[in-house]
């Protein structure tokens, strides 16, 4: 008797867990929509990600092979920081989902639209362990907790690839007190933003 409770109110905390995630998906897609000065905050972006991974002791003139994602609507711009991770020699992978798994590709100048509108890299792809994975998100916290579009994909990256150091993109009205988590939710190392950089609690 106490084990089927037991999983009743496991089963319960996870809808609670979804019904929170889809309120706040919806709050955050509305707020994104309504951001401006994005060109602004794009160039703020890219500075930040530069001193979190290449300013700091340990990341200063070195080499990173970096996975990150082409940005898609509202999302935090990727295009500026691309441009800047190729000029300084840096390797440079995007997403590509095949057979509802995604993989890294080498970026270059041919791309694609996925069936969702979203660019995707033509080529090979590669099975290496990137140094640095860019994510996407609608909301994340100081935990590390991360609240994406729900379909997982970077999740199950994340668990393929448990070294890379996992990096939070986005506007920073997306930064919550607490996004409500399950158990194959991975979290963030750090976040950056337009207007900080977090070392979260993971």
């Amino acid at each position: 008797m106490t084990t089927n409770k037991l999983r009743f109110v496991e089963a319960a905390d996870d809808v609670a867990a979804a019904g929170k995630k889809d309120r706040l998906r919806a709050y955050m897609r509305e707020r994104r929509g309504e951001n401006e000065n994005r060109d602004v905050k794009e160039v703020l972006l890219t500075e930040n990600f530069w001193k979190a991974i290449f300013d700091d002791s340990t990341g200063a003139g070195m080499r990173r092979t970096v996975f990150v994602y082409l940005s898609f609507s509202s999302e935090a711009p990727t295009d500026k920081l691309i441009e800047r991770l190729l000029q300084a020699d840096q390797k440079v992978y995007c997403p590509r989902v095949e057979k509802g798994e995604m993989s890294a590709v080498l970026y270059g100048e041919e791309l694609t639209l996925s069936d969702l509108g979203i660019r995707e890299p033509l080529g090979a792809t590669w099975e290496g362990d990137p140094d640095v994975v860019v994510l996407p998100l609608l909301a994340v916290d100081e935990r590390g907790g991360r609240l994406g579009y729900g379909g997982g994909y970077y999740d199950r990256y994340l668990k393929r690839h448990p070294k890379a150091k996992r990096v939070a993109y986005c506007y920073d009205f997306q930064i919550v007190h607490s996004v409500p988590t399950e158990a194959w939710d991975e979290r963030v190392d750090v976040i950056v933003t337009d207007k900080r950089i977090v070392a979260t609690k993971r």
